[in-house]
């Protein structure tokens, strides 16, 4: 079972990758843009902070054994340090 700190670093290292891939002049031109395309539409740090956020406060009002949270709003700055450019923010 994938718990939601998992989830989240690999969301938002998927974005850092990205990030890379669409900087690096190393990669073929074809593959930089769609690794820019792709995160056009990418979440990014904010937005799962939100959506985390949201989740967190929703288990707390229902106080529901049912409402798991999918992600975590505790994003840690050591996730990152593989990809010298970090993670995809607007």
């Amino acid at each position: 079972m994938t718990l939601p700190d998992e989830r989240t670093r690999n969301v938002l290292q998927a974005g850092a990758f990205l990030r890379q891939l669409a900087a690096s002049q190393a990669v073929p031109k074809q593959v930089r843009q769609e690794a820019y395309r792709l995160l056009r539409h990418y979440p990014t740090v904010s937005d799962i902070e939100a959506i985390a956020e949201h989740e967190e406060r929703l288990r707390t009002l229902t106080q529901s054994a049912f409402v798991r949270p999918y992600l975590t709003s505790q994003i840690e700055p050591d996730w990152f340090r593989g990809y010298p450019l970090g993670p995809h923010r607007l």
